[in-house]
């Protein structure tokens, strides 16, 4: 191969079960390899591919896809399977694609919507999001060029999520997908987690469950948090099991003891499971990261925010109101602070 200038993906491409290596070069040459080095296919894109391929369905049919950026502004879905190009693409933008396709489901909740949709800038000056099975895109004119990778998340508390595009004019914006024409506001984002362009959705994964996740105030000893590790692989190879799971609590520095407390548990199978948590004793905020690899080495993760303690006026609001309603309702004298014993 030529030089790589994007790095090497690891994950399962052709739907057998076990973990391929792609590698992407500057004469535009996509190669898929076994763990020991054989070669399974090439395809050659007639480019220059600056980043690795991100993987996933893209078009919604059960099998896994390459989506493959290149310098002459094309964007390639490949069958992961053999290499052999989608047949509504390549996406032809107006400028060099030079930033790793993000790969990400955009569907509201209870819609049913089969596919991904590719998110990208060309130095054209656009943002693309295009519909993984028609290849349909909607634009948004920024103005402005990106190396980076558009980051998605929920970043204003709503019910969609949100796209972060940074740019080389030092400018991060950030954009609303229910109408991404108009950006809202800046934001910085953690890591996303290692080896985030592999195949998420509808795959292997783990997250935790949405009663878990939702903000809240712990002020008892421990608290649960139940997770769901999700594994569809399908025959011949069956769940990537045993899942190595750990939960980390971590807090800020106002908190005098273990600024991570951590808990090791390895499950066999996957669904929902729950684990313990102690909380600590002061008020503060925290946050609880839940990570999983499997037996492969896949590394994922999920994390949500919460605090403690920092409702304890509540419990001063009913220390003074108690007295008050507790009280004798019958006619009682005020008390008398007079000296006159008269």
């Amino acid at each position: 191969m030529a030089e790589i200038q994007g790095g090497v993906v690891a994950a399962d491409v052709n739907d057998d079960g076990k973990i391929e290596l792609v590698t992407a070069d500057t004469h535009g040459n996509v190669v898929v390899w076994t763990p020991k080095g054989d070669l399974i296919w090439e395809k050659h894109l007639k480019s220059l591919i600056p980043h690795a391929p991100t993987i996933g369905d893209v078009d919604g049919d059960g099998h896994t896809e390459l989506v493959v950026p290149t310098i002459s502004g094309k964007i390639h879905v490949l069958d992961g399977r053999d290499g052999s190009s989608i047949g509504r693409y390549p996406f032809i933008t107006h400028g060099r694609v030079m930033n790793q396709v993000l790969l990400v489901d955009l569907s509201k909740q209870k819609e049913k919507k089969k596919g991904l949709t590719i998110v990208t800038t060309s130095f054209d000056g656009y943002l693309y999001l295009i519909d993984g099975p028609t290849g349909c895109a909607d634009v948004v004119d920024i103005g402005e060029t990106s190396y980076s990778m558009v980051l998605a998340d929920n970043v204003d508390g709503g019910d969609d999520l949100d796209l972060i595009v940074s740019t080389m004019n030092g400018n991060v914006l950030c954009f609303s997908t229910p109408s991404p024409h108009h950006p809202l506001k800046a934001w910085r984002l953690p890591n996303q987690g290692r080896n985030n362009v592999g195949n998420r959705y509808g795959r292997e994964g783990i997250y935790v469950t949405h009663p878990s996740r939702a903000f809240r105030d712990e002020e008892g000893k421990s608290f649960w948090v139940e997770f769901e590790i999700v594994d569809n692989y399908r025959y011949p190879s069956g769940n990537q099991g045993p899942y190595h799971v750990t939960t980390t609590l971590l807090v800020p520095g106002n908190y005098q003891g273990d600024r991570t407390i951590k808990q090791n548990q390895t499950y066999s199978l996957p669904g929902k499971h729950r684990i313990k948590l102690p909380t600590v004793g002061v008020r503060t905020s925290g946050t609880v990261l839940v990570e999983m690899v499997d037996k492969n080495g896949l590394y994922f993760s999920d994390d949500f925010s919460l605090t403690f303690h920092m409702h304890y006026y509540k419990l001063l609001k009913w220390l003074l109101v108690l007295p008050i309603i507790l009280r004798p309702q019958g006619a009682v004298p005020l008390p008398s602070f007079s000296r006159n014993d008269d």
